[in-house]
């Protein structure tokens, strides 16, 4: 945990020396309720914070997801990331990312990660977006039957975005890493409309798989929400 403490600080640094700040953060709130013959809550949060300068684009990113139904918890997640992008063209980059999971559910307690990589900005304009990354690292996993592994693992991702027009944005965000022990792929399909300047409704689905589960725990789970975003 130090290590993921230390790292939070490093880019401190880094943003003094940056001559133009260029901040785009937005939180995520959202929570569904049922009474009568069955009582259910959902309760979706998600946060991203994103500081882009010059030389260093530094993104934040945390999320939890949980679930009752008549008071039993059937989902808990919870998911937390840091990722500093260095930029050594217009297009191509560097980055360094480390990464948290708990998913109980799907067979895991804590799942570390830290890998490092390339990027490349295939795509970029006023109005649409579109990038990929490829890179390897380590990961550490405990599991729900308190079995431990460490592995090296590979990983790959791409984000898109799409202004559709002034008050409409298209987002896709897909990503995979893994190893040996199973590889856990997500995919996020995101419509978001704006309201005003910094309030906007937003819809997505969310594909969420690990390859390897405890028995009798369904590979993949689908996630369809409806949140209000704040931007800031």
């Amino acid at each position: 945990m130090s290590l993921y403490i230390l790292s939070l600080a490093a880019p401190i640094s880094a943003w003094a020396e940056e001559s133009e700040d260029e901040w785009n953060n937005n939180v995520e709130l959202g929570a569904v309720k049922t009474n009568g013959n069955t009582q259910t809550l959902t309760l979706n949060s998600a946060a991203k914070l994103v500081h882009n300068g010059k030389v260093l684009r530094s993104t934040i990113t945390g999320s939890a997801n949980n679930a009752t139904n008549n008071n039993a918890t059937t989902a808990e997640k919870y998911a937390a990331s840091l990722q500093e992008d260095w930029k050594i063209t217009e297009a191509d980059y560097l980055f360094v990312r480390l990464g948290f999971e708990s998913d109980r559910f799907a067979g895991f307690r804590r799942r570390y990660s830290e890998t490092i990589g390339y990027g490349r900005d295939l795509i970029k304009t006023d109005h649409f977006s579109w990038n990929i990354e490829l890179g390897g690292g380590l990961r550490q996993s405990q599991f729900t039957d308190r079995s431990k592994k460490n592995e090296a693992i590979a990983r790959s991702a791409s984000n898109m975005s799409w202004d559709i027009s002034e008050s409409a944005k298209l987002t896709q965000d897909l990503s995979t890493e893994g190893g040996k022990s199973g590889w856990a792929s997500k995919s996020v399909t995101g419509l978001q409309h704006k309201l005003n300047s910094s309030l906007s409704s937003k819809i997505s689905l969310k594909l969420d798989h690990n390859s390897k589960v405890p028995a009798g725990t369904k590979k993949l789970d689908i996630e369809t929400a409806i949140t209000l975003v704040v931007n800031f």
